[in-house]
């Protein structure tokens, strides 16, 4: 992506940012086109950016016990970051890309100083913690159903996970051994 088509993207996608305060938020963003298999941001690692998925896919685990454990899928439109990547500490999960993918990289330093002097990126990054507060909601009410309520709700509100992740991966994000998402699936 060319400069003008990062802050194209960063000011249909992101309306909380437009004039000038898009200017400087695009100042400060790059783009980046990586392969499948890309980590982006591995746990125990620190972190001096986030990225924002303009094509492509990502999953953020952690390892339990010598197995990975899925916490959230990203698709377009999505932040990919970690709690502590936004202030420099260590990251509590790995972010790989599962497709090649295009994305805006933005410093979290930068970003942070802008967001300082700049109501229109404060409010932005409100927006993005709001939305990660919801996701975390959500999440909650998941754990609380039955492995087979679990995937039908996430899969009825999310039919592209069954396009774009594979069985494994949406069986450790479902809290389920890839086995029984199968005999799930086959009830569903």
């Amino acid at each position: 992506m060319t400069a003008l088509e990062v802050k194209t993207f960063l000011g249909t996608v992101q309306d909380h940012v437009a004039g000038e305060s898009l200017e400087e938020l695009s100042a400060i963003a790059d783009s980046l086109t990586l392969p499948k298999g890309t980590v982006l941001m591995r746990e125990g690692k620190s972190h001096d950016c986030f990225y924002i998925l303009v094509r492509g896919s990502a999953k953020a685990f952690q390892w339990k016990d010598g197995e990975v454990s899925c916490s959230w899928f990203a698709f377009e439109n999505d932040v990919l970051a970690t709690m502590g990547a936004l202030d420099g500490q260590a990251s509590d999960e790995t972010i790989e890309l599962m497709e090649d993918s295009t994305l805006i990289q933005i410093k979290s330093n930068a970003f942070a100083q802008l967001a300082e002097n700049n109501l229109a990126v404060a409010r932005l990054s409100f927006h993005w913690l709001a939305e990660h507060t919801k996701f975390l909601g959500e999440q909650l009410d998941l754990n609380a159903l039955s492995s087979r309520d679990r995937y039908e709700k996430i899969t009825a509100a999310h039919p592209e996970l069954l396009q774009r992740v594979s069985l494994t991966d949406l069986a450790s994000f479902l809290g389920m051994r890839r086995e029984t998402l199968s005999r799930v699936r086959g009830k569903a």
